[in-house]
């Protein structure tokens, strides 16, 4: 049985759930055993563990002394989610212009201190696998469970939500002019949910970071302009889910 520590920092919990839709299926709940998820166990302590999930960015001291404290006391560690790789739409708040003294209330500890920048899982320490999404799909941790238990480790596929509206099938929202749309940027991952209702994508799975440059982010946008969108909601649009990588175009 491989045992299973899962931490939450902060996030919405939307990846905690589909981590326990994992574990319905009763071929994951033969193999692996859940020490520490202070949602479903009722454990006050961390302990050493196979492996760790861990949802949500870094916002205080305490969150990172927390994931410092994970990652030295577990063999393998996943980031799960946009927030905790990119991090998230609170990685905003500075950029917004959020005070932290505004934040703080009468429950947060005199010794706690609040990160005036968001800080992301891999910034902080070793990431072994990352699942993106906002949320992760469900399937997708079932698929990463399974294939972890045999010894390996699913294989990436790096490629945009074009890619997904493809095999659906899928008129491109782009080319019809309906709404804006940012799958030829976004990782895939999703199964181009919105497009499938001709919604456009808005970017939950974060930038396509593996390829993605200034070129990229300069014909998106003017695609977008020439559909009626300003410049200020383009912004608003690409930075909700990837900030801190957006930023680094800019």
């Amino acid at each position: 049985m491989f045992r299973v520590v899962v931490v939450k920092l902060t996030s919405c919990s939307g990846c905690l759930n589909e981590l326990l839709y994992a574990f319905t299926h009763s071929d994951i709940r033969d193999k692996y055993t859940i020490e520490y998820f202070t949602e479903i166990v009722d454990k006050d302590k961390l302990t050493s563990a196979d492996i760790a999930f861990i949802e949500g960015s870094v916002s205080t001291t305490s969150q990172e002394e927390v994931l410092r404290a994970v990652r030295s006391s577990v063999e393998f560690l996943v980031a799960m989610g946009t927030c905790a790789l990119y991090g998230g739409v609170q990685s905003l708040k500075r950029h917004r212009g959020v005070d932290d003294s505004s934040t703080s209330t009468t429950l947060t500890p005199r010794s706690e201190r609040l990160y005036s920048e968001i800080k992301t899982i891999d910034s902080v320490v070793k990431v072994d696998f990352a699942i993106p999404g906002c949320p992760v799909s469900g399937d997708a941790v079932v698929s990463f469970l399974r294939k972890f238990a045999l010894g390996g480790l699913p294989v990436a596929i790096y490629e945009s939500v074009c890619s997904e509206c493809k095999r659906r099938g899928l008129t491109c929202i782009l080319v019809t002019g309906k709404e804006p749309c940012l799958g030829p940027i976004t990782l895939s991952g999703c199964g181009a949910i919105c497009p499938a209702y001709s919604r456009g994508c808005y970017g939950c799975y974060g930038l396509k970071f593996f390829d993605i440059n200034p070129e990229s982010i300069r014909a998106i946008r003017e695609r977008l302009r020439a559909m009626g969108l300003d410049e200020g909601n383009f912004k608003t649009l690409i930075q909700a889910y990837s900030f801190k990588l957006y930023s680094k175009f800019e």
